[in-house]
């Protein structure tokens, strides 16, 4: 970790001041914009926020947390906490345990007692749906792809909890059902909790204060007496507790487009201050959809990408209200890949990570669905809006402690990036980018390209075509000089 003087605030919000270096700038060159004269301020590597689980993750008080851990903290928090923790111990559950159809026990949160400082919400008392991510302008991106919620907005979310990061420890929990009723069957809420401790650790959370259930409440937690039907109601205070007072930047935990581009362009062994020397690019897409490179060929067979404003399986062949999808399908030039539901057990272990000797092996991999990863290389873990991309991330920053970076924008922000779409709609052209933009990635350098060729996904206004496809772009500054805008703006929230 090193530390850097912060010099006065200047007008980066306009990105006057931030200069387009062709995608080969580092995370931190545009510290001087800052608030904060003559203080210090740690700045951390992406070596810095690793975090290796015990062997045994029965073990842990942080990071990934079994179900008899926190079991144990809930019947005697006051003589069970970790140590290092003088707070409360706050439950946040992004499902409920017994939800779905055919279940009556109405035993669906983990039991509270405030008495001993154990408090439990649902994720949806702060805002329904909200899951760590909004939108935002990067400079580049406006309105549309959804990145890091802001710092007003983790403050505000961390105030109707009345979580104190200092002094409060954090759970994730997933229940085993979605809200809508419907049965939990394939872990993809372990996407949701992960993301919010890469969220809380961005805002500079030490990692000893955040954890995760592993698996399932319905299916790890098995002493009744522990559940309850009711949960607690969220108090919107917490002594004026701000991310402000955590006095260090982790900001690269998240990398911009500018970054991504670098390491693209030298192979995976770009100088970024932060970074270790090489770095290994995951994609965490279930294989069909990292193989699906050839845009859409028939009525929605195979796996065609949806777009930033949609979601979902494909539905090609549907006209009148058809789904939207990106404007080229392709992956990251050199990105592996590695599917995140390989990570996980099944469903009758309540999704559980695998061991941590298993998981080991899956990243060291050299074939299909491993990072094959050499010691020492960053792993950067992207997927189509990087919520697939948490498990990955995860599991190689918090249970194996390599250094790992995210990309916020994903797929979904890269494939709106074109400069040659050979398409139009009603005359105007998603060409926002010209032919020469360092933020162009429709290039073969820059994108996996089929016999060198982008493979672009048609438009189509109407009718009943077949394949039938509309595609969505990013909404995009043609003028912009900088993808940072976003981060900039979150470090000079907090300095």
């Amino acid at each position: 970790m090193k530390v850097i003087y912060i010099g006065l605030v200047l007008s980066f919000i306009s990105g006057a001041f931030v200069s387009c270096d062709s995608g080969g700038g580092d995370s931190n060159s545009a510290l001087a914009v800052l608030a904060g004269f003559g203080n210090s301020i740690p700045v951390s590597s992406a070596s810095d926020l690793t975090n290796e689980s015990a062997a045994s993750y029965d073990d842990n008080e942080w990071g990934l947390v079994t179900a008899s851990r926190l079991e144990s903290w809930v019947s005697d928090w006051q003589n069970q906490k970790p140590s290092h923790i003088s707070g409360k111990l706050v439950i946040l559950q992004s499902s409920l345990a017994n939800n779905f159809s055919g279940d009556t026990s109405g035993r669906s949160f983990i039991k509270s007692d405030n008495s001993n400082g154990v408090y439990v919400y649902h994720l949806d008392d702060f805002q329904a749906g909200f899951r760590f991510n909004q939108q935002r302008n990067t400079g580049l991106i406006r309105n549309s792809v959804r990145y890091q919620a802001d710092g007003s907005t983790v403050d505000q979310w961390l105030k109707v909890y009345g979580i104190n990061l200092s002094t409060d420890l954090v759970v994730f929990a997933v229940g085993s059902a979605n809200n809508n009723g419907t049965a939990y069957t394939n872990g993809s809420q372990t996407q949701d909790i992960t993301r919010g401790i890469y969220w809380l650790r961005y805002w500079g959370a030490d990692i000893k204060h955040l954890a995760i259930l592993n698996g399932d409440i319905r299916t790890n937690f098995t002493n009744a007496t522990y559940l309850s039907a009711t949960k607690d109601t969220p108090p919107n205070a917490n002594g004026n507790f701000s991310v402000k007072q955590l006095k260090v930047d982790n900001t690269i935990i998240t990398l911009t487009l500018e970054d991504i581009i670098k390491i693209v362009k030298n192979n995976g062994n770009a100088s970024i201050s932060g970074l270790t020397g090489t770095q290994i690019i995951v994609d965490a897409r279930p294989t069909a959809q990292y193989d699906q490179t050839v845009g859409i060929t028939n009525t929605g067979a195979n796996h065609i990408t949806t777009a930033w404003n949609d979601s979902g399986a494909p539905a090609a062949g549907v006209s009148g209200t058809p789904k939207k999808y990106v404007l080229f399908e392709t992956r990251i030039k050199g990105a592996k890949t590695f599917p995140w539901a390989s990570l996980l057990d099944t469903s009758a272990t309540g999704y559980r990570f695998k061991d941590k000797v298993t998981l080991a092996g899956i990243f060291a991999n050299t074939g299909t669905g491993g990072a094959s990863y050499t010691a020492g290389a960053t792993i950067v873990s992207q997927c189509r809006t990087n919520f697939e991309a948490q498990v990955n991330g995860f599991v190689s920053q918090n249970i194996l402690g390599y250094p790992t970076v995210f990309y916020d924008g994903s797929l979904v922000e890269w494939t709106s990036l074109v400069a040659n779409y050979p398409d139009s709609t009603e005359g105007t052209s998603f060409n926002k980018l010209s032919l020469t933009s360092p933020f162009r990635t429709d290039t073969s350098d820059l994108s996996y390209a089929p016999s060198g060729t982008i493979n672009y996904n048609s438009y189509a206004s109407g009718g009943t075509a077949s394949p039938y496809v509309t595609v969505a772009q990013a909404d995009i500054d043609p003028t912009a000089t900088t993808t940072r805008k976003a981060q900039l703006e979150d470090k000079a929230y907090k300095y």
